[in-house]
């Protein structure tokens, strides 16, 4: 079990006490503006987040404009208990709690933490959430299964665009930095009518993603190259009809070379890999008000994805080989898998008129799944005195599901103080395997979900809860994994359940400049879906597997808390806190593994931030946040170090224009993202630790217009 960093949760604790002593000083700012209402919309019906009894962080327009980052895996520093994994040349996984899948490198069909953008469902593919022109992203913490899809055991990110404005505005916005960073983007938003407006952004980004290849001498083979288009339009035919239609293209053509046998950030590949992603998507609303006050809600969502994710497989080439070896010898291995993927996701809804006294919300869910794969394995390796040992391995795999579910929630008041919600959802998913090695699976999974809530207001602006959660995650295949090392039984993995326990409280104080949210929660997780890995044949690191199966039983718990402060016109502060202590508590074959921590679970994560400005228009900010250290795997021992980083900015705003100068990771921390242990350098070839490290100092400047 996990023990927290005793010195860094004093120094956090601190950090929360000196901000609440702040908020209770009386001054002369007391009659500064109160902080504006934070809505949640990723629920069945649009809330307050002061209203809603889950655990939730949501991270609107303006501190996202704010943050100066340039993808959301940025801003994930900022939100309790969530973090990613590395892998990829963009976040794709994350966890929340301590639960969510780690692998680019085996596609994981069912992740355990959903990720929306405008209503499409990207689960597992969250390289598409690129920042320019986010309206705000919503970060829901445990099962969610009763508001939306399967695909929320551990909890649910819900980004939304802007959208479009009733009066004609534009905005324009290009930055300049270091690593050859380069970024322009544009946005348009208006009427189209008297019933209809529409919006219109698109971005680019291009760095060389802090890598140098020595072999190549080549600064830019981890580049990054990324593309976003956006169209939203709304339409209101008539006063009961509300139509929202979204368009998006994501182009991420990204280099993939972030990893060497010393852990630095200087590479020895001769054969750089790609890690690409095409994503064309689209999401129909429509908002129908029915007689007696009813509402029906229609959600329909398709995506296709094109993704390439390729690398050199040895991360050198034959002469750095040749030369730690202390002999001439052939060592050449490469990677290369190209998925494509499909969705399509119908949902209906019928809300019960706002007046009733019982609230309640029914609904049916569809969602259709494809993905194909192709991977391609080759490699050689040569001693003195023996003739080259050339391999390729080609592979196909084939996936299909389709999904069916019920949901239905009821809210009531007793008593006129006490609100308790119940929610119930049964799903079916029917899926599909085939692979070249002739392996056949069509499995049928029943899975049953639902949640238990009571909640009691103090005023208008508090509210404590209690909630009980069952969330489930479908069965899978290891897809790609065929003819690999895996048996028959190892390819398929069943389904895994969850029970989550909390407690919240929430609340508005100080005439609203102070906001605060704090929840405790224990979740005790069944059949554990756990990722691990191994190596087939320690003289080819094409062997090293990464695959998912079930275990025996989990405990993950830990508290949230978030606090926001206005104590003036000119500042507002923030902080927030996640502790988290997870086990593993039942692992038949691996006892050596119960009792401790679960993978990719810090046991704390804690973000301070400041943002000042001036009437004449100057600003300042910054954010500090920390990590704890945590295991990389299941499959050994091996872990990161906690890390601290400090992001900051400084400029000027005036009639339309914003002009900064922003600095993250400004101490140049290094710090691990994903991390291997496994045989990878000749011709000995001992077990070794190979880390990818996090993206070192960068800086920069912003210019913004809007009109």
């Amino acid at each position: 079990m996990r023990h927290f960093n005793s010195r860094s949760f004093f120094l956090t604790a601190v950090a929360f006490s000196a901000t609440a002593a702040l908020a209770q000083e009386p001054g002369e700012d007391s009659a500064s503006d109160p902080l504006e209402e934070v809505v949640v919309t990723a629920s069945l019906k649009e809330v307050r987040s002061l209203d809603l009894s889950t655990s939730v962080t949501v991270l609107d327009a303006q501190t996202i404009r704010n943050s100066a980052v340039q993808h959301f895996e940025e801003l994930a520093q900022l939100t309790p208990n969530l973090h990613w994994a590395g892998g990829s040349s963009r976040a794709r996984y994350f966890q929340v709690r301590g639960i969510g899948e780690r692998s680019q490198y085996e596609g994981a069909p069912n992740p355990s933490v959903g990720f929306l953008l405008d209503d499409i469902d990207f689960s597992a593919l969250g390289g598409v959430a690129t920042r320019f022109d986010l309206g705000s992203v919503e970060i829901l913490r445990g099962p969610q299964g009763t508001r939306y899809g399967a695909n929320a055991l551990a909890g649910l990110i819900y980004a939304r665009s802007r959208e479009p404005s009733s009066e004609p505005e534009a905005e324009v916005e290009v930055s300049l930095g270091n690593d050859d960073m380069r970024a322009a983007g544009l946005a348009l938003s208006g009427p189209l009518g008297p019933s209809a407006a529409g919006r219109f952004s698109a971005h680019q980004y291009r760095s060389n993603g802090f890598r140098r290849n020595s072999t190549l001498d080549r600064d830019d083979t981890n580049d990054r190259q990324e593309l976003s288009l956006r169209t939203k339009l709304n339409y209101e035919p008539s006063p009961e009809l509300a139509l929202r239609l979204t368009l998006l293209h994501i182009d991420l053509d990204n280099g993939y070379d972030g990893w060497s046998i010393d852990n630095e950030l200087t590479t020895w590949s001769d054969r750089p890999g790609r890690d690409s992603q095409t994503s064309t998507g689209a999401s129909l609303r429509a908002d129908l008000e029915l007689s007696g006050g009813h509402n029906l809600v229609s959600i329909t969502g398709a995506a296709s994805s094109d993704i390439e994710h390729s690398y050199d497989a040895d991360w050198g080439e034959d002469g750095y080989w040749s030369e730690i070896a202390g002999f001439e010898m052939r060592y050449d291995y490469t990677s290369r898998t190209l998925r494509e993927r499909s969705g399509f996701s119908q949902e209906l809804r019928l809300l019960s008129p706002a007046e009733s006294e019982t609230g309640y919300v029914l609904g049916v869910w569809y969602l259709n799944l494809d993905e194909d794969n192709d991977r391609i394995d080759t490699g050689l390796y040569a001693e003195p005195g023996y003739a080259p040992g050339p391999s390729e391995d080609r592979f196909d795999s084939g996936y299909g599901a389709d999904s069916l579910a019920l949901f239905g929630e009821l809210s009531r008041a007793f008593a006129d103080q006490w609100l308790v919600t119940a929610g119930l959802r049964w799903e079916r998913r029917d899926s599909d395997y085939g692979d070249s090695n002739g392996e056949r699976f069509s499995p049928s999974d029943d899975m049953l979900g639902g949640h238990l809530s009571v909640s009691r207001p103090f005023g208008e602006d508090a509210n404590v809860y209690a909630r009980i959660a069952r969330g489930y995650k479908a069965g899978g295949f290891n897809l790609g994994l065929g003819g690999r090392g895996l048996t028959s039984d190892e390819l398929l993995y069943e389904p895994e359940f969850l029970w989550n326990y909390e407690i919240g409280a929430k609340g508005l104080w100080l005439d609203g400049r102070l906001r605060g949210e704090l929840a405790v929660f224990h979740s005790q997780r069944v059949d554990v879906q756990v990722d691990t890995s191994r190596q087939v044949d320690p003289q080819d690191p094409n062997t090293f597997l990464f695959y998912t199966r079930n275990v025996g039983r989990g405990v993950n718990r830990g508290i949230e808390l978030t606090l926001e402060y206005r104590p003036g016109d000119a500042w507002r502060m923030s902080a927030a806190l996640g502790l988290l202590d997870t086990e593993i508590t039942r692992y038949p074959g691996r006892p050596e593994l119960e009792g401790r921590e679960q993978p990719h679970a810090p046991g704390y994560g804690y973000a301070l931030g400041a943002l000042w400005r001036h009437p004449q228009g100057w600003f300042a900010g910054g954010e500090l946040t920390g990590r704890d250290g945590f295991y990389f795997s299941n499959s050994h021992d091996r872990k990161s170090e906690a890390y601290t980083l400090l992001n900051l900015r400084a400029g000027r705003a005036w009639n339309g224009w914003e002009a900064f100068a922003w600095a993250r990771n400004l101490l140049d921390e290094y710090y691990a993202i994903r991390g291997f242990y496994f045989s990878n350098v000749p011709p000995d070839w001992p077990e070794q630790e190979f880390r990818q490290q996090g993206d070192p100092r960068h800086f920069g400047v912003t210019i913004r217009r809007q009109f």
